[in-house]
């Protein structure tokens, strides 16, 4: 059988709290590398969509290319790892980077970023996103596919048992929490079109 999506919306729980509490530190973290943009004389400081992480620096004027490198990949400016510009990357790295917030799903036994099933070469992870508070919606995309409940069953035994492990077994027996309401994707495309006209107005 092949791999499809199942889709949950949450609202409320663990998995929300933490997703609050990094982006939390992800806001400021991002008003720390914006106090070194101006310390430094850049006009803004970026951050990685993905982690929230440091990316770059972005100047009205090309700064000192004895300090600073073109990050070619996203036109940023990054400090150089040598001379006055090392000493900027200490301040940098002094400030806590924040994690992703699909790290909240590792709070319900969900690994963001590493395969939970591969088809074809293709491997598939499961996936967060959503609003922050106050709409605090969340959506999460689990990769699955359909497996004979017996073959499950057996297998939970066996793996009590102490016998051979199987990865995609072990994701397959993954039981959503039960604060977790299962949805239809174009459930989810129609509920983000409204949530993203109500925020125009």
């Amino acid at each position: 059988m092949s791999i499809y999506k199942r889709y949950f919306r949450i609202t409320a729980g663990p998995v929300v709290d933490e997703i609050n509490r990094l982006h939390a530190l992800r806001v400021v973290a991002g008003a720390q590398y914006m106090a070194l943009a101006e310390k430094h004389g850049a006009l803004t400081a970026n951050n990685y969509d993905h982690s929230g992480t440091f990316a770059g620096f972005t100047f009205k004027e090309s700064p000192d290319k004895s300090i600073y490198r073109l990050f070619q990949k996203h036109r940023l400016w990054v400090p150089r790892k040598t001379g006055a510009g090392k000493a900027i990357w200490a301040e940098i790295n002094a400030i806590e980077a924040p994690k992703p917030i699909d790290k909240a799903l590792l709070l319900v036994d969900l690994y963001p970023g590493a395969p939970s099933l591969m088809e074809a070469g293709r491997w598939y992870a499961p996936t967060v996103w959503g609003y922050y508070a106050p709409i605090n919606i969340w959506f999460v995309s689990v990769p699955w596919k359909d497996v004979d409940p017996a073959e499950l069953a057996q297998y939970k035994l066996d793996r009590e048992a102490g016998a051979h492990r199987d990865c995609t077994l072990d994701h397959l027996i993954w039981e959503a929490p039960a604060d977790w309401t299962e949805v239809k994707g174009w459930q989810i495309e129609k509920e983000s079109e409204e949530i993203n006209e109500s925020l125009k107005k």
